[in-house]
């Protein structure tokens, strides 16, 4: 019974971390893939699932659904507009202002639309990057639900192929989990604005009805634009750890061909071809992406420092309020800024590379006359160009993910003591 008893615990605890063992087999993992991508076809994120190679395939209904996406989601863009310009009692209550009579409604209104019209744009930028073809690293998914964690499929060595397995299956449970519960709770959080505005609350059944029709559509909005990014956020995520897992694959390869006694031309040119198809693979799809974490990086991160301002400015209109807009900006920045710093760990493996390089090709005694491309090799490594980028400007490093940080953290700060010190005087 004793031997029981902590089994149970440690059980319940694996299941609550989403931890996975060796001995555990791969039909939950395979089982949360086929779940993650049912949450984006049905949140409309993309057009054909894992199936990117087939590029004929769109899921039935596509273009209806994701036109009336685009309906309701600009309908309440106009709706907040017009309660924002118009301070009419009646037209308040026929448009349910969800900011009844709060002195900073129309900062909060302002917000509003923009934080919407930004998720708006990027929904359709991601929309629009599915139809050139910058999504195919999303069949590897539907690869690994047919033929399991195959490390020759992944092009992982063993120890790595394990690592990967136990990360996937980690991320992938709790991305679905965040998801769900994003999609559980926006029913009462808009029931919740409503509820402690006592000016809502004490309107009457006109303001209940009008209240009820919008909230719908609100979190219809919501729920399709930022649960449908939030599913694709987890599926890029997912697959960070595979490239990096393949990245250090490549260095065990590196590792073992260095304490080789003797290195001849044809391990040069495998390990050559290994480098090369490598890199060649990850910098189109950091290419094809770029733009996307340029959005992340910038617009998203503002408008999260935004609504983290906004919460402190209102906390003495609500209470409520401010700490859903601060809570939802930490969120938003802590997501961001941990991609970036995955993706710099990218950079700091290539440096790895290219010192095991340099040393295999002195033992080698590789003259640098004969045509294996070694100088051209070594410079790609190491070129301006490599690593994951930012837009045009910026290339994803450990270093930039800590500035990301502290400047967010400073900034916040700042503003903070502005508002302080302007409400003292």
């Amino acid at each position: 019974m004793s031997r029981f008893i902590p089994f149970q615990i440690e059980a319940l605890i694996k299941k609550s971390l989403a931890l996975l063992s060796d001995d555990d087999g791969d039909e939950e993992t395979l089982k949360s893939i086929q779940v993650l991508e049912n949450i984006a076809l049905r949140l409309i994120i993309t057009r054909r699932g894992h199936r990117q190679d087939e590029t004929s395939y769109v899921q039935p209904y596509y273009h209806f659904n994701n036109n009336l996406i685009r309906f309701i989601s600009i309908l309440n863009f106009v709706r907040f507009y017009l309660i924002m310009i118009y301070k009419d009692d009646h037209l308040h209550v026929l448009l349910a202002h969800p900011f009844l009579n709060k002195s900073s409604a129309d900062m909060m209104l302002r917000f509003v639309i923009g934080a919407g019209i930004t998720l708006f744009v990027l929904r359709e930028y991601v929309l629009y990057l599915e139809e050139t073809g910058a999504y195919e690293l999303l069949s590897t998914l539907r690869d690994i639900k047919v033929s399991g964690f195959d490390k020759n499929m992944l092009r992982l060595t063993t120890k790595q192929c394990k690592l990967f397995r136990s990360t996937f299956h980690h991320l992938i449970t709790m991305w679905i989990r965040l998801i769900y519960g994003v999609v559980i709770l926006t029913p009462f959080l808009l029931i919740g604005l409503r509820i402690q505005n006592e000016a809502i609350v004490n309107s009457g059944p006109a303001m209940y009805i009008s209240s009820v029709c919008w909230m719908f559509l609100e979190g219809y909005c919501f729920i399709f634009i930022f649960g449908g990014l939030l599913d694709l956020g987890a599926h890029i995520i997912i697959l960070v750890p595979l490239y990096l897992c393949q990245l250090k694959s490549l260095i065990e390869l590196l590792k073992r061909f260095k304490i080789k006694q003797f290195i001849d031309d044809s391990i040069i040119k495998g390990m050559n071809t290994n480098v090369i198809r490598y890199m060649n693979y990850f910098d189109d799809l950091s290419v094809k992406i770029r733009y996307l974490f340029f959005f992340l990086f910038v617009l998203v991160s503002f408008g999260a420092d935004t609504a983290i301002f906004l919460g402190m400015s209102i906390k003495s209109d609500s209470t409520f309020i401010s700490n859903l807009f601060g809570l939802c900006g930490l969120i938003t920045l802590f997501i961001v800024g941990s991609v970036a710093y995955a993706a710099g760990a990218y950079l700091d493996q290539l440096y790895v590379i290219h010192g095991l390089y340099v040393s295999i090709m002195a033992k080698a005694k590789v003259k640098l006359d004969q045509k294996l491309k070694t100088l051209e090799i070594l410079d790609r490594i190491l070129g301006p160009y490599c690593g994951a980028k930012i837009g045009d400007a910026f290339t994803a490093e450990r270093l930039l993910a800590v500035y990301y940080v502290l400047e967010n953290a400073s900034t916040i700060l700042l503003l903070i003591c502005n508002l302080q010190r302007a409400s003292s005087q």
